[in-house]
């Protein structure tokens, strides 16, 4: 027999009573498109835009043609200037880079060669941006909890740089946000530190452990053991380590990675539960589900 849910309960709530770790959890993406979009989101904004037709077809085009690729709805409160802008990140482990277009019409996605943009990098940008989570209608915990973050963030030192975006996955974390072009995803920042503390760790080449979800090049046992591999170190820079390989033998999950500063290999062991508790995946669902998590069982040295 299901369990009753008591009407109301918020997904983000039960994730934090049931203490779930946030590590490994962050979406896997290679490839960002994050396009401006003023009008209203509903739960699935994209599809439900006004943006045209053969727009939409040639944006679903090109995420089909990128591996591990994704799109971003994005928006500001208040923004000066014309046009509508167009990033594209490419959050590879080595060399990371982010590319802005200014489109003086959604039509002009038409005539726009991505392949182009990305190699060429005649649009690359040296600054981030931040993309925090405000879709309510996707999710209530992300109205709640990511708008009063967009806000403040919005005010703050890095508010030229913070966008409000549509579902990056992982709701039950809100607020959560997503830094590009690393791709490095926080969540439950409402707990601790602010966003804007958090950005400026990044921007200044660092990770910060405490609500840190994972890099989105990685797979989500890889994400799990950086985390792992970085708090057992005490070392948060981005470029700190880099993944070397992963292997499964006998339900145990070897994850290595190679120190940048000496080139030192670190084997971080570890082992996925998959029934560890059951806990509500979005404020919608009627019943709670079983969701996985890693536990370290080693780390060591080759």
């Amino acid at each position: 027999m299901s369990e009753q849910i008591k009407r109301g309960t918020l997904c983000s709530l039960d994730s934090l009573e049931a203490n779930e770790g946030m590590y490994g959890t962050a979406s896997t993406v290679e490839t960002w498109f994050v396009l401006e979009y003023k009008g209203r989101w509903s739960g699935d904004a994209f599809r439900d835009s006004k943006i045209p037709e053969a727009v939409k077809t040639a944006i679903n085009r090109y995420i089909e043609g990128f591996p591990n690729s994704r799109l971003q709805l994005v928006k500001k409160e208040k923004r000066g200037g014309d046009g509508i802008k167009l990033f594209i990140a490419h959050s590879r482990e080595k060399d990371p880079v982010l590319s802005e277009i200014t489109l003086g019409g959604y039509e002009d996605l038409l005539d726009e060669d991505i392949d182009v943009i990305i190699k060429d990098r005649s649009s690359e940008i040296k600054e981030p941006i931040f993309l925090i989570c405000t879709n309510g209608e996707h999710d209530k915990c992300c109205g709640k909890f990511g708008m009063p973050v967009y806000l403040e963030a919005a005010e703050g030192a890095y508010g030229q740089h913070t966008w409000q975006t549509t579902h990056i996955g992982g709701h039950r974390f809100a607020s959560t946000f997503v830094c590009l072009p690393h791709g490095f995803y926080y969540g439950r920042v409402r707990e601790g530190k602010t966003a804007e503390e958090i950005f400026g760790e990044y921007k200044n080449g660092r990770s910060e452990l405490e609500s840190y979800r994972g890099r989105s090049c990685y797979s989500a046992p890889a994400q799990a053991a950086e985390y792992f591999l970085r708090k057992e170190t005490g070392i948060r820079e981005i470029s700190a380590f880099y993944l070397q390989g992963m292997k499964v033998e006998n339900e145990e999950i070897q994850v290595d990675f190679q120190s940048a500063q000496d080139e030192k290999i670190f084997n971080v062991k570890l082992r996925r539960l998959d029934n560890a508790f059951k806990i509500l995946k979005s404020c919608g669902d009627k019943e709670r589900s079983f969701i996985p998590q890693y536990i370290l069982l080693s780390i060591g040295e080759a």
